[in-house]
């Protein structure tokens, strides 16, 4: 059933989730800038060969990306019957988390682009080069990119004890940021453990999407911005029945445009998960469906940096053949169904009208 098509829907959402939730994206991204412009003017005035470091930071923030998980924070907030603005400092925050992930996630996987362009220890290495200095510049690099994620962790701190305490429940709020922040910790070592191991379990790697992307990126912002608007168990619980259902669906997505989305469109190559041996569900789905021998093949492919072009349309074609693509398309839209149905549930008001829209999207972007 195409998005928006179940007449349960119909005459609901009138409108996409981007242009319901532009004008907080706009508030967010305010706060953001202003948050990071402060922290970069301060490195600058620290020492001139901190300039480069500042600029980075002020270029994550210029990037743009989805802004998801900082709306859902707002979106669980309304749900409990908040305001915006009491919660744009956690929504920053958890904003603020994922480029700390995103920075650290680069460097793990060895990833050469994001969003289209270097990533950022690539971009330093190629600074440490260009200045021709002594040592590694690739471990110089890394060292600077390592450095920077945890300055902005610590500005996701400064971020979330910037708001109001006689407006959001801070000590709830506080329990559900650490949360989040451990899940997607474990989640990350899990999934370079399953990629080390080579483990080809379907339940595996769904406890992998389940822990690394789906809470992290739906369930926890919503929760987080629940709770600090003082929601009951009972919404909080329904809106985690949602955040799981459409988080995995999201990184199922994920998972099919990392192999075959349009790299002028996701910002990576096409293929780039066989390259980095992510044993992902669309994987461990071709694993199991595949014979010994294909599956051998399949399974030589995964990690190898320097993969040519033919040997990666070898692989997407055996993620084709196998069904494993289509199953993992199926699964997607299952989970997006279950999510609708949970969403219905829900009281009737701005956030729900929100998932709705965030339900239509999550099966059909292309970013």
């Amino acid at each position: 059933m195409p998005p928006g098509s179940d007449p349960r829907h119909a005459g609901r959402v009138d409108r996409s989730w981007a242009d319901r939730t532009g004008a907080t994206r706009t508030a967010i991204d305010d706060r953001l800038t202003a948050l990071v412009g402060t922290a970069a003017d301060e490195l600058r005035a620290v020492d001139a060969d901190l300039d480069p470091v500042a600029n980075e930071l002020q270029r994550w923030v210029a990037g743009g990306g989805k802004r998801l998980r900082p709306l859902l924070v707002v979106v669980g907030h309304e749900a409990a019957g908040g305001i915006r603005d009491d919660v744009l400092g956690a929504a920053v925050a958890v904003e603020l988390v994922h480029t700390w992930a995103l920075l650290h996630d680069d460097l793990i996987d060895a990833s050469a682009t994001r969003r289209g362009s270097p990533t950022t220890h690539r971009r330093f290495t190629a600074h440490h080069a260009g200045n021709e200095w002594s040592g590694d510049a690739d471990d110089w690099g890394a060292a600077v990119a390592i450095l920077l994620g945890d300055l902005v962790a610590v500005l996701a701190d400064d971020a979330f004890a910037s708001m109001d305490p006689t407006t959001v429940d801070i000590g709830a709020g506080q329990a559900a940021f650490s949360r989040l922040r451990r899940e997607v910790m474990a989640g990350q070592v899990l999934d370079i453990t399953v990629a080390a191991s080579r483990d080809a379990d379907i339940d595996r790697a769904l406890q992998v999407a389940t822990l690394k992307s789906g809470r992290y990126s739906v369930t926890r912002p919503l929760e987080l911005g629940a709770v600090l608007g003082g929601a009951h168990a009972d919404l909080v619980a329904e809106l985690a029945d949602v955040g799981d259902a459409l988080g995995v669906a999201f990184q199922l997505r994920d998972d099919l445009l990392g192999m075959f989305g349009d790299a002028d469109v996701t910002g990576k190559p096409v293929g780039d998960d066989l390259r980095e041996g992510k044993r992902t569900v669309l994987v461990a789905e071709a694993m199991a469906r595949l014979d010994s021998a294909s599956a051998a093949t399949l399974d030589a492919m995964l990690g190898v940096r320097h993969l040519d072009d033919d040997t990666v349309a070898e692989g997407l074609a055996l993620l084709v053949s196998s069904g494993a693509r289509e199953a993992t398309s199926e699964r997607m839209s299952a989970l997006v169904a279950q999510a609708r149905s949970r969403i219905d549930e829900l009281p009737a008001g701005t956030a729900r009208d929100d998932l709705a829209a965030l339900a239509d999207l999550v099966g059909t972007r292309q970013s």
